[in-house]
C-alpha cells in the first residue's frame, strides 16, 4: 500500500504488539468479603451488570480499568471485561480491582482470566 498518515505508527505497533490488551478478571471471592467485612458488612453483589469505568491496580498502580463486569450464576464468581496494559494480559496475573463499600474505595485481588470465561468442549465438538 501507498503512504498515509499513520503508517509508521501502525507498522510499529505491529511489530511490538499492541500496547494495551482486552482480557477477563475473575474477582476473588474471599479478599471481596474481606472489603465489606472491615465494615461490618456481607458482600454485596451487583443485582446488574456494571457498565462503568472501574480502575485495576498493581503496586498501587493503575494498570487498566474494568469496562463492565456481574456475578456468572453459572461460573460462581465474579467477572468483569478489562482493558490492560500488555504487560499485566497474561492469565494469571494478580490485579487489583477497585471496589467502592459504604461510599469507601477499596481493592480486591483479581486475576487476569482467558477469554472466553466459558468454553465447553460440546461447543468445539
Amino acid at each position: 500500500g501507498g503512504s498515509f498518515v499513520g503508517k509508521r505508527v501502525l507498522a510499529e505497533e505491529k511489530e511490538r504488539g499492541p500496547a494495551w490488551q482486552l482480557v477477563g478478571i475473575e474477582v476473588d471471592w474471599e479478599s471481596l468479603e474481606q472489603c465489606y467485612r472491615e465494615v461490618g458488612l456481607p458482600p454485596r453483589l451487583p443485582s446488574v451488570p456494571f457498565r462503568s469505568s472501574v480502575p485495576l491496580y498493581v503496586g498501587g498502580r493503575q494498570i487498566g480499568y474494568a469496562t463492565s463486569g456481574t456475578w456468572s450464576p453459572l461460573l460462581k464468581k465474579y467477572l468483569a471485561l478489562a482493558h490492560v496494559e500488555a504487560a499485566y494480559a497474561r492469565p494469571e496475573t494478580e490485579v487489583y480491582i477497585e471496589v467502592t463499600v459504604e461510599h469507601r474505595r477499596k481493592q480486591a485481588l483479581a486475576r487476569v482470566a482467558a477469554l472466553p470465561f466459558f468454553n465447553p468442549e460440546r461447543k468445539k465438538a
